[in-house]
C-alpha cells in the first residue's frame, strides 16, 4: 500500500530517511538522483533502513543503487522520472562479485510511478527500469512502470524468493525492431554480461521461488508506444539449470503482442486465476530450443546440441478472450528426444475466441499430460491439438464451434480422449492419425461435425497406422447442419487392433454411419447406427 501524507509525520519520528531531507528536488526541476543516492547510502551504512520518497516529481540522472535490508517507499503522488540512458534502479555496485544468492537482498521497493520516458529523444535506446541479481528476498509492489524502451520493466536475475505484487506495467517501445520478444518481468540466470550487465559473477545461478500476482500488463496510450510483447517470461537458458517454483496468479494481461506468460525452461510452475484479453498468445510452456547455439551450452560453456526436459506445471482457472494471432492460446512445446515437457495439467480454463489460424490448446512433445474440464469456444483452428505425445488424458472438456477439428491426436501413444462435449466443429470432431498405439476414445458426445463442408466425420482414424484402438460409449450426431458429416466413425485400413462397442451413431449422416476398414476389427452388436 502506498504511503499517504497522513502517515508521514509519525514516520519522521522513527528511523526513516526522507529523501527531501537530503536535498532531493521534488519539483522536477533539477536532478534528484545524487540526494536520493545519499539517503540510500546512509541506509546501507546503518545496516538497513527505510527510505521515504514524498509526493513530487524526481528527476533521475543516474542509476540508483539500493543495498541490503533497505525499503524504498514512494508515497502516493511520487514520480521518479528518468533523464539518463541507463537503468533506473540496481541492487548493489558494478564492482561487486557476490555469487549465488549472496548479493544485496532483503530489499523492498513499494509505490511510485517509475517513468522511463522511452519516447523522449536521447532516452530511446534499450534500457531497464529495475534490475536485481544474486539476491534473496526481493519485493516490488504497488509500483507503476511506464514506457520502457527495449529491455524489461523488472529483471529478476539469479534471485531466490522474489515477489512482484500489485504493479502496473504499461507502455513499451522497440527502439530498432530487434526487441520484439521483451518481457515486462523477466526471469533470467547469471549467464553472461550480455544477459545481465549489472555485475557478476556469471555462475549461471537461476531464479527460484518467484511469485507474480495482482499485476496489470498493457499499454500506456503514450504516442509511439505499444503494449508489452510479453508479460512475464524468460528467453535464455543453460543446460543443467532451471528456473523453479514459479507462481503466476491473479494478473490481468491486456493486448500483449506475443506470449503473456512464456515459461521457458521453468519447472514446478503454477499459472492460476489470470485473465488474458486480446493477447497474441496466452501461456507458452517451452523446453530449451535445441537449435539455439547459446541456450544449449552447459555451465562450462560446452556446446551440447541438446535440449533438456522440464516438468511439473499447472495451468488452471484462467480466462482467455479473443486471443491468438501470434501463437496458440495455450502452448506446451517440447523438443524431440531430450526436451520433452513432463507432468502437465491444463485444467479448468475458459478460452473464448482466437484468430490467425490458432488453436485453443496445443501440445507437442509432451508426456504425462492432463487436459481436463476446459471450455474452448470459437477458436480459429482446432480446439485441442496434440502431437508427438504419450500418456495424455483429454477429458471433460467442452469444445464449441472450432473452425477446424474439435480434438486431434497425431503420432501419439498410450493416450485417452474421454467424456468431452464437442459441438459444431468445422471439420472432424475427433481426428486421430499415426504412427501411434493404444488410443482410447470413450464416452464423448459429438454433434454437428463438418460445418465447413469438408467431407468430415465425427470420429476419424486417418491413413497412418495406429495399433490398439478402443472406441466405446460415444454418442455422435450429424447435427442440424445442411452439410452433415459423411460418417459418425471412419477408420482407414492402415489401422489395426480395433475394439469398438456401445456407441450410439444414429442420425442422417451423408453416408454410412460406420465406415470401418481396419484390419480385423473386434466389434459388438451394441453399436447403434
Amino acid at each position: 500500500m502506498a504511503i499517504t501524507a497522513g502517515r508521514l509525520e509519525s514516520m519522521n519520528n522513527r528511523a526513516w530517511l526522507t529523501v527531501t531531507s537530503y536535498g532531493a528536488d521534488a519539483s522536477g526541476t533539477t536532478d534528484a538522483a545524487p540526494a536520493i543516492q545519499t539517503a540510500l547510502d546512509e541506509a546501507r551504512d546503518r545496516g538497513g533502513a527505510q527510505v521515504l520518497v514524498p509526493p513530487g516529481v524526481y528527476l533521475l540522472g543516474a542509476t540508483l543503487r539500493v543495498y541490503a535490508n533497505t525499503r524504498l517507499s514512494c508515497m502516493a503522488g511520487a514520480e521518479l522520472r528518468r533523464i539518463h540512458g541507463g537503468t533506473m534502479l540496481l541492487n548493489g555496485d558494478g564492482s561487486q562479485a557476490y555469487g549465488g544468492y549472496t548479493g544485496h537482498g532483503n530489499i523492498w521497493i513499494e509505490g511510485g510511478l517509475w517513468n522511463m520516458q522511452g519516447t523522449v529523444p536521447g532516452l530511446t535506446s534499450s534500457a531497464m527500469c529495475m534490475s536485481f541479481g544474486h539476491a534473496t528476498d526481493i519485493t516490488v509492489e504497488d509500483a507503476e512502470i511506464l514506457d520502457v524502451p527495449g529491455y524489461h520493466a523488472i529483471e529478476l536475475n539469479s534471485t531466490l524468493h522474489g515477489l512482484v505484487r500489485n504493479c502496473r506495467f504499461r507502455g513499451y517501445i522497440d527502439p530498432d525492431g530487434t526487441r520484439t520478444f521483451s518481457e515486462a518481468v523477466q526471469l533470467d540466470l547469471a549467464k553472461s554480461s550480455s544477459v545481465f550487465g549489472g555485475f557478476g559473477p556469471y555462475d549461471h545461478t537461476p531464479c527460484e521461488d518467484i511469485l507474480l500476482t495482482g499485476c496489470h500488463f498493457g499499454d500506456s496510450d503514450t504516442e509511439g508506444t505499444t503494449a508489452w510483447p510479453r508479460g512475464i517470461g524468460s528467453h535464455s537458458a543453460t543446460i543443467g539449470r532451471w528456473h523453479r517454483r514459479i507462481r503466476v496468479s491473479d494478473n490481468a494481461f491486456e493486448g500483449l503482442l506475443q506470449f503473456a506468460v512464456s515459461a521457458y525452461n521453468w519447472e514446478d510452475v503454477t499459472v492460476v486465476g489470470n485473465t488474458f484479453n486480446r493477447c497474441g498468445s496466452g501461456v507458452r510452456l517451452r523446453s530449451v530450443i535445441k537449435s539455439d547455439p547459446e541456450d544449449t551450452k552447459d555451465v562450462d560453456g560446452n556446446q551440447t546440441g541438446e535440449s533438456q526436459v522440464m516438468r511439473n506445471i499447472a495451468v488452471s482457472g484462467n480466462t482467455f478472450r479473443e486471443g491468438g494471432g501470434y501463437d496458440n492460446v495455450i502452448v506446451v512445446q517440447g523438443e524431440a528426444s531430450t526436451g520433452t515437457v513432463l507432468n502437465v495439467a491444463v485444467t479448468g480454463n475458459a478460452i473464448d475466441g482466437s484468430s490467425g489460424n490458432q488453436s485453443g490448446i496445443r501440445l507437442n512433445y509432451a508426456s504425462r499430460v492432463t487436459v481436463a474440464d476446459n471450455i474452448v469456444a470459437n477458436v480459429d483452428n482446432t480446439g485441442i491439438s496434440t502431437e508427438n505425445q504419450n500418456n495424455t488424458v483429454i477429458s471433460g472438456n467442452v469444445i464449441w464451434n472450432a473452425s477446424d477439428h474439435g480434438v486431434t491426436m497425431v503420432s501419439s501413444v498410450n493416450s485417452n480422449i474421454i467424456g468431452n462435449q464437442i459441438r459444431d466443429p468445422g471439420d472432424t470432431g475427433i481426428f486421430v492419425n499415426g504412427p501411434g498405439s493404444d488410443i482410447q476414445i470413450r464416452d464423448n458426445f459429438i454433434d454437428g461435425p463438418n460445418q465447413a463442408n469438408t467431407g468430415s466425420q465425427a470420429i476419424r482414424f486417418s491413413t497412418s497406422a495406429v495399433v490398439g484402438i478402443a472406441i466405446s460409449g460415444n454418442k455422435c450426431r450429424p447435427g442440424g447442419s445442411a452439410t452433415p458429416g459423411t460418417a459418425a466413425l471412419s477408420i482407414s485400413s492402415a489401422n489395426s487392433g480395433v475394439h469398438r462397442y456401445g456407441n450410439d451413431f444414429r442420425g442422417s449422416w451423408n453416408g454410412t454411419a460406420i465406415q470401418d476398414s481396419s484390419n480385423a476389427p473386434e466389434t459388438s452388436a451394441t453399436d447403434i447406427s
